[in-house]
């Protein structure tokens, strides 16, 4: 049995009239009745019965007629599924991400890329810079959002957006007061709180840039994992931080986020992803990226 055969049946069953239906299949009507009579034959039983007058499902007919609107039904939507993967429509993601993008980046864009494809299952991964491009290596993640410039032969990597660095302190601190932006040499006699560099070395280097060109070098009070910790440090008293300007998407009634005056650096985040994939939803997901974020990013001066 082929799938044409259900199809010359179901022409048949809706038409009650071979002729109607050889026409409406733009065939002529002896081949049709021959497929009809070879399909009663390889199910050993009649599906219509005709006379001169009329043309008739059986209760036999009537009970195939439902399953092979079924079984058609079934094979138009594999079809459907087999392109819409083909297309990147459909499928799995799994993104990986950096703390500081989760404030504000991995939301909007989240939000964006499921209104256009709500038929990819998105799996995030919570990693460090570090993390990710270890598997991104092993292929254990397929896109990665982090902190730039990161380097490997394997892996490509497309810039979505930069931000300023901003200094979190206490609400009790003297600074907190302060209305307007602030030289980071004002902070040479603070205890830092910083994530350690083996967690994101671009970021690391890029606090100890901002201090050492302001003429210090910051004296580390305490090490946080995660930017979110360093806020619950701050907020403490423990010290302060600096951070990329997003984290003040977070609220907390104990901490002030203060401008820095000719931060020369940047916070830069970027996608990253193996120079060898394949996966149509991941080159989907990254002209995504290419057409819509980076392009509000850059539209709205990010």
């Amino acid at each position: 049995m082929e799938l044409r055969h259900l199809k010359y049946f179901i022409a048949v069953a809706e038409e009650l009239h071979f002729g109607r239906a050889a026409q409406r299949l733009q065939m002529a009507q002896p081949p049709l009745s021959q497929q009809i009579k070879q399909l009663e034959a390889e199910l050993d039983l009649l599906l219509f019965t005709r006379t001169k007058q009329r043309v008739e499902l059986t209760p036999a007919g009537e009970v195939f007629l439902k399953r092979a609107y079924e079984i058609l039904n079934r094979v138009h939507l594999a079809c459907e599924e087999a392109r819409s993967i083909d297309r990147g429509e459909a499928g799995q993601l799994i993104l990986a991400f950096t703390g500081s993008i989760a404030f504000e980046l991995l939301p909007l864009l989240l939000r964006s890329y499921q209104v256009k494809y709500p038929n990819i299952n998105i799996v995030l991964r919570q990693l460090s810079t570090t993390e990710q491009m270890e598997s991104l290596n092993e292929s254990t993640i397929h896109v990665g959002l982090l902190v730039l410039p990161v380097e490997s032969a394997s892996i490509h990597v497309e810039m979505l957006r930069e931000e300023p660095f901003i200094v979190a302190l206490p609400k009790t601190h003297p600074l907190a007061a302060e209305t307007e932006p602030i030289d980071v040499s004002r902070l040479a006699n603070e205890h830092f709180i910083m994530t350690p560099r083996i967690a994101g070395q671009s970021y690391y280097d890029a606090v100890i840039s901002l201090c050492q060109h302001a003429g210090f070098s910051p004296k580390k009070t305490q090490e946080a994992q995660e930017l979110h910790t360093a806020l619950a440090f701050v907020a403490s008293g423990i010290g302060i931080a600096l951070l990329p300007s997003s984290i003040q998407f977070v609220k907390n009634d104990e901490i002030v986020y203060l401008q820095l005056k000719k931060s020369f650096t940047t916070c830069k985040v970027g996608a990253a992803w193996n120079k060898d994939e394949t996966s149509p939803v991941v080159h989907s997901f990254i002209s995504f990226l290419k057409e819509s974020i980076i392009t509000s990013f850059t539209e709205d001066n990010f």
